[in-house]
């Protein structure tokens, strides 16, 4: 990396740090980009350089983990279904790793109903994108109700379970442990599965 990629990152890492300091302080609506701006020290016009809004400065955190390159590298030498539990054990690992700050995010996201809509933006996207990605290993069109399903089940059930229930618990449970137990009910049929009553 070059001087100027090192500055650069640690310019980004000192604004989102002072960011979420003046978010945890004085709440995130009250927030301004030219406060954030000079609580980093650089001029409002290098902050909108990084980051074109404030909701995407408070989002930041969140993205943080590539669920897509995971499950991509795993897939070349595990079936599809061990890739994805692999990326989503690497997810909740990387989710402990992280837990102060994106307990932060998510609850500041709870004050901010346009961070909350652009996190579901964010959801969305990265659905559409596993939904590309299981039609490329399945040899099946993106719309494909297997694809669809599949793809819904790791972001929204799993992914968004674990998520749920580590928040819930404040980060006292590891968000590990709770991905290994949701992907442990899945492998034992401890789920669900809404069925029709057979009509003899």
């Amino acid at each position: 990396m070059g001087l100027r990629e090192t500055k650069a990152v640690k310019t980004r890492k000192r604004i989102l740090s002072e960011a979420l300091k003046l978010f945890k302080r004085n709440g995130y609506e009250q927030t301004t980009m030219e406060t954030i701006a000079g609580a980093a020290e650089i001029a409002p016009r290098t902050l909108y350089r990084y980051f074109l809004s404030k909701d995407l400065i408070l989002l930041d955190p969140l993205v943080g983990y590539d669920l897509i390159a995971s499950i991509s590298l795993h897939a070349v030498n595990l079936p599809v279904e061990e890739a994805l539990a692999e990326a989503i054990l690497e997810w909740a690992k990387w989710q402990d790793t992280n837990a102060e700050e994106i307990l932060l995010v998510r609850s500041l996201i709870d004050q901010a109903p346009l961070a909350r809509a652009r996190l579901w933006d964010i959801v969305y996207q990265a659905e559409q994108a596993l939904n590309a990605l299981l039609a490329e290993k399945l040899h099946l069109p993106k719309d494909d109700l297997q694809v669809v399903l599949s793809a819904r089940q790791v972001i929204l059930t799993i992914i968004g379970t674990a998520a749920e229930q580590w928040r819930a618990s404040a980060g006292s449970s590891s968000s590990i442990s709770i991905a290994v137990q949701v992907l442990r009910m899945f492998a034992e049929h401890k789920v669900l599965i809404p069925r029709q009553a057979s009509r003899g």
